[in-house]
């Protein structure tokens, strides 16, 4: 009874804490601690992000792709600290965009959430279409027939929304069924591949035998997609804040601890993959995604249909949780008539307390996405470059406006080294932005190009008065 009334003065807290922020209560406050952290952690998913893009580390380094992993994990460390300062002092739902307005202005706020709106898209299209390719691939449909495919992602994102026209309470229960899947998932796999899968010694993974020398630090740079992708979500925990019950506290620490045990799981499954991997040109070829062959091949077909089962659910719930964070961050932009048609945008039903329009029209985006854009590394790139993007534009202006976290702190705050970790991450994410679309690295520069041509006509025609009277 005592926990269920410190509860209520907390969500009560929270509300008022809101308020002073700007903004009404209109969402759902449910989400405890470990849900925060779990709807982070099941974005991030090492069984979707590194499932689905193994193949083409694979293909760039082979087992060497494991360092990458490494690279990334140890400077998102660093980035999910500086956005876990930001968030604590603003927690809002809308993430980079309400961050980067407040510590700025309005306009370049917008700026960074469009970015933001498209890398979450992106990333949603992406782990929806893989999840769909795995799926197909489970049933032994041609995953190289697209119909099938595309059938296979719209039945997947029905069920995503209806989950979350629902209501949060459901996708709250989904993202802590996830947490589950996703630990006894990989320790399972981990232990049967280094248990009755095992081929090579450990130094494979030191050894390079397969890229020429003088490609090794381009290919290397390339391959960092595979990692960077993966470990690129952890910010979904604050787009969910308004739901969250001492959001401040909760969500920075929940962003931070899903980064690291998704680096320790990680790690053990790229390596029990590596170890188990069979004959390079064989894997790269077959007509299965790299990583269930090397799975199958190394288990048997019975041992891998019942492991499938454990990552095919693992990416079902990660696309879930992907599909609820875009919403949330659509909602935010609508609430602020950022967006044409805002007012229908940003509707919550009484009945469900959740943007229900929001959910149809991030539906409809995503399966566009994937009929335009079928090539799994390729939506990739395009999240990839979005969120990192976003979040180079929100730490630019944090290290600018530095005095402003500094007389704001919240409950999350990095001290005397908060600058300097600030602008460690800020040159990080503009690193892996700017490897998205240069030559020869990057493969999407022209695309995005088009994409922020659109947004900046739409800035000039539309936007720039309405956000002048926001200023």
């Amino acid at each position: 009874m005592d926990f269920d009334i410190n509860v209520e003065k907390q969500i009560k807290k929270d509300i008022q804490d809101l308020r002073k922020l700007g903004y009404a209560q209109e969402l759902y406050r449910v989400i405890g601690g470990f849900s925060n952290f779990a709807i982070t952690f099941s974005v991030i998913s090492v069984l979707s992000g590194l499932m689905f893009l193994y193949g083409y580390g694979l293909e760039l380094l082979g087992p060497l792709n494991i360092w990458t992993w490494w690279v990334v994990g140890f400077f998102q460390l660093l980035l999910a600290l500086s956005l876990g300062e930001i968030v604590s002092i603003y927690p809002l739902a809308g993430g980079v965009y309400q961050w980067t307005s407040r510590l700025s202005n309005p306009h370049i706020g917008w700026f960074c959430g469009c970015f933001s709106l498209l890398g979450w898209l992106a990333c949603t299209a992406a782990i929806q279409y893989g999840n769909a390719l795995f799926i197909s691939t489970y049933f032994g449909f041609d995953i190289n027939n697209t119909n099938i495919v595309i059938l296979v992602t719209t039945l997947i994102v029905i069920a995503h929304s209806l989950i979350n026209i629902f209501g949060i309470r459901i996708v709250a229960w989904f993202n802590d069924f996830s947490v589950n899947i996703h630990i006894i998932g990989v320790i399972m796999l981990v232990s049967l591949m280094l248990i009755f899968g095992q081929k090579h010694p450990l130094s494979i993974i030191t050894i390079n035998d397969y890229i020429p020398k003088d490609t090794l630090v381009l290919n290397f740079t390339m391959a960092l997609l595979m990692s960077a992708w993966t470990l690129t979500a952890f910010d979904a925990a604050a787009n969910v804040s308004e739901e969250s019950i001492n959001p401040s506290k909760v969500v920075p620490w929940g962003m931070l601890f899903a980064v690291l045990s998704s680096i320790v799981l990680g790690s053990l499954l790229l390596l029990s993959l590596n170890l188990a991997l069979p004959d390079l040109s064989i894997t790269l070829s077959s007509n299965m995604p790299p990583a269930l062959f090397v799975v199958n091949n190394a288990l048997g077909p019975t041992v891998y249909k019942f492991v499938a089962i454990f990552i095919i659910l693992a990416q079902f719930t990660a696309g879930l949780s992907s599909q609820t964070v875009l919403i949330r961050i659509l909602y935010s932009f609508s609430r602020d008539d950022c967006i044409p048609l805002s007012r229908i945008w940003k509707y919550v039903s009484t009945r469900y307390d959740t943007p229900v329009y929001s959910v149809l029209l991030v539906s409809a985006a995503t399966l566009i996405l994937c009929l335009f854009t079928s090539f799994l590394p390729t939506i990739a790139s395009l999240s990839t470059l979005g969120i990192y993007l976003s979040h180079a534009i929100v730490l630019m202006v944090a290290v600018f406006n530095y005095n402003k976290i500094m007389s704001n702190r919240g409950r999350f705050h990095l001290g005397k080294y908060g600058k300097t970790i600030h602008i460690i991450s800020f040159i990080w994410a503009l690193f892996i932005s700017a490897i998205m679309v240069i030559p020869p690295i990057g493969n999407i520069g022209k695309v995005f190009l088009v994409i922020a041509i659109l947004i900046l006509v739409f800035y000039y025609k539309i936007m720039r008065k309405k956000l002048k009277s926001y200023s």
